[in-house]
């Protein structure tokens, strides 16, 4: 005979278990939160540039990016930096580095001139005080850690000028500096008699198109690339040091590069169009360099590719610009993630590894359900959008275990939870 419990039942809320030393304010699994700064961005705007009214908008949506900066705090921070297209050539380039410390909870600015430079000012991307044109900084901002050379907070790195007929250089920001605290990263490549130029070509061109670069903790340097045609794919050492290295894919459209530190494969990804008079199969491509024995292949993707609702050419939902997901592999989740603002609101994606063989079998793409953190009060009840695209200012903070995001000079950056 079938046997009824007595006892009583009742319902248990368990508790948001978090990895030690992650502030209360992070959401559990699943969920995503405002972050509760406790100023804005448009509360920092330096004297400089108060009389300019959108200088507080250029970190957010002149096509940049930001790098988190663990040295910066406890928890770290994220550094946000980009501008260019200034309205006339009289107004000023707006040059600053915007900080979002995790510890305290405050933006603030960083490294930001003494007088104004106006955009006519600069030569080969350097005004008269020698600080560097802020430019359009795309995929090209990476961390400069204080052990490998950095500030004491630690310093951000700018990989060159995108679309820019300047000359590829590495600028470095040091952030514990109010004003000022730029430098040009000596770099030494074969080839190359400038100790500050970088070139992806075996002739002399030095200028890039759009820079995609990612962190290598385990080698301490980074690895760079360009969308368009290149000859090579570089590792530029913490001490400036150079390697060339075919170019993975050599000729990417809307690319994006990644780094799977635990299966130790380095990953470039392609764009292009699915449909329409660019039509072909690039945007399913992954291209893959095994950094234990160099071997390169070349696989396909499964899945539903992200797809804006028209291209360059006009030709309807064809367009898959992978690069403008901020894609980033987090060992902690064993995938590679990003932001998808093709649909609205935009939702996060992942590109997950075969079970065997992750150098030579199919990735799947996927979308990630998520719901808006009920104990965040108040909140942003929708992932937010960035105007012109996300780039990689959709990042994973590993102090917060959570990947963390601003859009706008005058909303909440948002922390999202896998």
């Amino acid at each position: 005979m079938a046997q009824v419990s007595s006892a009583p039942f009742g319902i248990r809320i368990a508790p948001n278990n978090q990895p030690a030393g992650v502030p209360a304010w992070v959401p559990p699994p699943g969920y995503f939160a405002d972050v509760p700064v406790k100023n804005m961005p448009q509360d920092v705007t330096p004297a400089l540039y108060r009389s300019v009214s959108d200088a507080m908008d250029n970190p957010f949506i002149v096509w940049g990016g930001s790098a988190i900066l663990r040295d910066y705090s406890s928890l770290g921070a994220q550094v946000y930096y980009s501008g260019g297209h200034e309205a006339t050539t009289s107004l000023p380039n707006v040059q600053f580095s915007l900080i979002c410390d995790f510890s305290t909870l405050m933006w603030s600015v960083a490294n930001v001139p003494t007088s104004a430079n106006v955009a006519t000012s600069f030569v080969n991307g350097y005004a008269p005080d020698n600080t560097p044109y802020t430019p359009h900084t795309y995929l090209g901002l990476q961390e400069l850690p204080r052990a490998w050379g950095g500030g004491v907070r630690g310093s951000l790195m700018s990989f060159f000028w995108a679309g820019s007929p300047y000359e590829n250089r590495i600028n470095v920001l040091d952030v514990a500096q109010l004003n000022y605290g730029y430098s040009r990263f000596a770099t030494r490549q074969p080839q190359n008699a400038d100790p500050t130029r970088i070139r992806f070509t075996a002739g002399d061109a030095a200028r890039g198109t759009y820079p995609i670069t990612v962190m290598d903790d385990t080698r301490q340097g980074w690895w760079a690339a360009t969308n368009g045609s290149a000859d090579y794919t570089l590792f530029v050492s913490r001490t400036g040091e150079i390697t060339q290295y075919p170019a993975l894919g050599g000729n990417l459209a809307n690319g994006a590069l990644v780094l799977c530190n635990r299966l130790n494969l380095l990953i470039a990804l392609d764009g292009g169009y699915s449909s329409g008079p660019y039509a072909g199969s690039a945007y399913r491509r992954m291209y893959i360099r095994d950094l234990e024995t160099g071997a390169m292949t070349t696989i396909s993707t499964a899945g539903t590719v992200p797809s804006l609702t028209d291209g360059y050419d006009g030709g309807g939902a064809n367009f898959h610009r992978l690069d403008s997901l901020g894609l980033q592999w987090v060992d902690e989740l064993g995938c590679i993630v990003g932001l998808d603002q093709t649909v609205s609101p935009p939702m996060v994606v992942r590109l997950t590894p075969p079970a065997s063989n992750p150098a030579s079998a199919a990735w799947t793409w996927e979308r990630v359900p998520l719901q808006h953190w009920p104990n965040d009060s108040g909140g942003q009840a929708q992932l937010q959008a960035a105007q012109n695209n996300i780039w990689s200012k959709f990042r994973w903070v590993p102090a917060l275990h959570a990947f963390v995001y601003g859009t706008a000079k005058n909303r909440r950056p948002q922390v999202v939870k896998l």
